[in-house]
């Protein structure tokens, strides 16, 4: 299987040189091979016992020769051979990206960034507006526009926040959206309409480069948006005691101004919540566990919740915002982990090495003999040996803001953790993302296209994607994992649906001896509403429900 999965790389190395015109670097040719194959957790190039790129093509001498072969990002020429033309029919069908699907006359959605851009463009080389066909002809051939060449009658009508229509063939931006623009549109760190028309098809699918190219598009929503919409959010908002959930708020909207609030989708955002994230200065929202809540910026201030409870690295790094130069502030060390060694030279990860949590495991709650603990019952198993997975009782707020300050963090900075997947690492702790909220957990096993995870705080298994996978950061590496794994003292076997019973169950645990090398203990169990005296242990033996353990006196 390893040998015909290398001679596809093969085969998509050279056609991918036979479908390139011009030259490619190393780099450059790498990138379009992993496009190829789906994405980086696709292709796990050490699986096939190369480190790097540049080793791999100093192994296939026959397909590519390097122009400088002591150069790692040399320039790649192919090797002519019989195959060369048989390349040329085939990668016309394995090169050129699927075509895309009919978007739908009744939900289009815009994306705010394709917005953005597309009002730079015409503020920029359209300023008197242009004719329809000239949109369709000279705009919409634009690869980050062509989605929206075969809807432009709808695409336009979705569009009347930023356009207008003079007369029936011409459209130009609205005069007061341009007034508005005045302000914000010369910012350097945003792209130029010449920009905007050399973001090539490739870049718009890689991940990593898709949210730089979002970054250099989006102008602050709050620059943009029209008046009469931020004047009524900030009045419901101020109306509004507390927190609203975003999905009250849409029935609160339709009930102060008789209309309903749609105009998130129109501005391009799947949820309210997402158009109110663009909003700070009108509101901040915050994840609970089950839900998304607003509140209104004169009611909570925003710099001050993210600095207690989002943002502590600023602290330490004197500003909010992760740089890319800081990642190598830190000289190589020969005590480096081997993760930290991949990490240094990783090309996706943005955030310092100092804000990292590159060790293994976090450590766990130490469980004392003769010790009793409050616990949640999470898990219980009975196929070799009787066993609970329990959740401290007493660490339960704590261990809920955790879970909050990581859904608001890594809402906010998740693509500055993000790593190359193929160093992964079994055992490893890291955070995940899994039902749209953000836990820890270890690593226990990879496959080509998933990991599994076990989490750290109630030792239930999760089958995630690599795309769902981040660094950890240190601040979140310090609540001790909350869950516990216990064996029932004096019990040999017991049947499941009886065990079952417990889970969800708030309990009293009694420590009658520790495993510090499993980092388990042995324990007796009885439910913390008890008025009895008797641990279950004891009385499922009796009852008959378990089977006592040969050894126990």
């Amino acid at each position: 299987m390893a040998s015909q999965s290398l001679m596809e790389l093969k085969i998509v190395a050279r056609s991918v040189l036979v479908a390139c015109k011009n030259q490619l670097t190393v780099d450059e040719f790498w990138k379009r091979v992993i496009y190829v194959f789906g994405g980086p957790q696709k292709l796990q190039l050490k699986l096939f016992g190369y480190e790097t790129p540049f080793d791999f093509l100093k192994s296939i001498p026959d397909i590519v020769q390097l122009e400088d072969p002591d150069d790692t990002n040399s320039v790649v020429n192919l090797v002519s051979s019989k195959l060369s033309r048989h390349m040329e029919l085939l990668v016309l069908t394995n090169i050129i990206r699927p075509p895309k699907s009919k978007i739908s006359q009744h939900s289009l959605l815009v994306p705010y960034r394709t917005q953005c851009a597309f009002i730079r463009i015409f503020y920029e080389l359209y300023p008197k507006g242009l004719s329809i066909s000239t949109f369709e002809s000279d705009v919409l051939c634009i690869p980050i526009f062509q989605a929206y060449i075969d809807c432009v009658d709808i695409l336009l009508s979705n569009l009347d926040h930023i356009f207008m229509k003079r007369g029936t063939e011409m459209i130009c931006l609205h005069p007061e959206l341009v007034y508005r623009l005045k302000k914000i549109i010369e910012t350097n760190d945003k792209y130029t309409a010449m920009d905007i028309c050399n973001i090539d098809d490739f870049s718009l699918g890689n991940k990593h480069d898709d949210q730089q190219i979002s970054s250099g598009l989006e102008y602050p929503l709050f620059n943009i948006l029209e008046e009469k919409i931020k004047s009524n959010i900030e009045e419901l908002l101020n109306e509004i005691p507390g927190f609203i959930s975003d999905r009250q708020l849409c029935n609160l909207y339709i009930d102060k101004f008789g209309s309903a609030f749609n105009h998130y989708t129109r501005w391009g955002f799947c949820r309210v919540s997402q158009m109110f994230s663009k909003l700070p200065e009108l509101c901040c929202v915050h994840f609970s566990m089950n839900e998304v809540e607003i509140i209104s910026s004169l009611k909570h201030t925003c710099n001050d919740y993210k600095n207690a409870n989002v943002l502590e690295e600023a602290n330490e790094s004197g500003k909010c915002s992760i740089k890319a130069e800081e990642k190598y502030d830190n000289e190589p060390n020969e005590n480096d982990g081997v993760l930290k060694k991949f990490l240094r030279s990783d090309p996706y990860l943005l955030t310092p090495l100092n804000y990292c949590f590159l060790e293994q495991e976090i450590k766990h709650s130490e469980l004392k003999i003769n010790n009793s603990l409050n616990v949640y019952v999470c898990g219980v198993y009975t196929n070799i040996i009787p066993t609970i997975i329990c959740q401290s009782v007493d660490q339960y707020h704590e261990f809920q803001k955790l879970l909050t300050d990581m859904k608001n963090f890594y809402f906010l900075h998740e693509t500055e953790l993000v790593f190359d997947p193929t160093i992964t690492m079994v055992k490893h702790t890291y955070a995940y993302c899994f039902d749209d909220c953000w836990f820890r957990g270890f690593v226990t096993d990879i496959n080509l296209s998933e990991i599994k995870m076990m989490n750290i705080d109630n030792g239930l298994m999760h089958t995630i994607l690599f795309d769902d996978i981040r660094l950890l950061h240190k601040k979140f590496s310090q609540l001790p994992a909350q869950s516990l794994t216990c064996n029932l003292h004096g019990i040999d076997s017991i049947k499941e649906d009886e065990l079952l019973k417990i889970m969800g169950r708030k309990c009293t645990i009694y420590v009658v001896s520790t495993d510090q090398q499993n980092k388990s203990a042995t324990v007796k169990i009885k439910f913390m509403d008890s008025v009895s005296d008797k641990y279950l242990n004891e009385e499922w033996i009796k009852s008959g429900i378990a089977e006592p353990d040969s050894d126990e006196e």
